[in-house]
């Protein structure tokens, strides 16, 4: 089953793999809370579903997969031939839950505390709360 993640669609760009494809940036505490709840750090290629909230009765959603932008430094879904959609709205209860996507340690109450981007190490494991976002390890050339 592909993963669906919190994606702002205000955030479409162009899509850093393939010529005149669409990408959503992931570069919200929604989509880092999501990926590190679901235990995942993004790999180039990773099949995901990105979603937002449209309206009372749609969201928006997109398939794609995971590329990281070298020259903008972030991650993006970049959709596939479908791009998006329209679907009926899930569940939108607030999500209580952060976990440390290495020791599964909840750590909503620390990343509430800090009022911006969580970028410092887990107090548990010492894994960099942002690590599910980090950018893919490149080989030398």
């Amino acid at each position: 089953m592909t993963l669906r993640i919190y994606a702002d669609f205000n955030g479409l760009v162009a899509g850093p793999r393939h010529p005149g494809s669409t990408a959503v940036v992931l570069d919200t505490l929604g989509s880092l809370r999501d990926l590190c709840n679901a235990g995942v750090m993004l790999t180039e290629g990773m099949p995901l579903i990105g979603f937002d909230w449209s309206d009372d009765e749609e969201d928006l959603e997109g398939h794609g997969t995971a590329e990281y932008d070298d020259d903008r430094r972030w991650w993006v879904i970049e959709f596939d031939d479908v791009g998006v959609r329209y679907v009926p709205a899930r569940d939108r209860s607030a999500v209580e839950r952060f976990l440390c996507v290495a020791c599964r340690a909840d750590l909503a109450s620390q990343v509430a505390d800090l009022g911006r981007w969580p970028s410092h190490a887990c107090p548990h494991c010492g894994t960099r709360i942002d690590i599910a976002l980090a950018p893919p390890k490149r080989g030398r050339t």
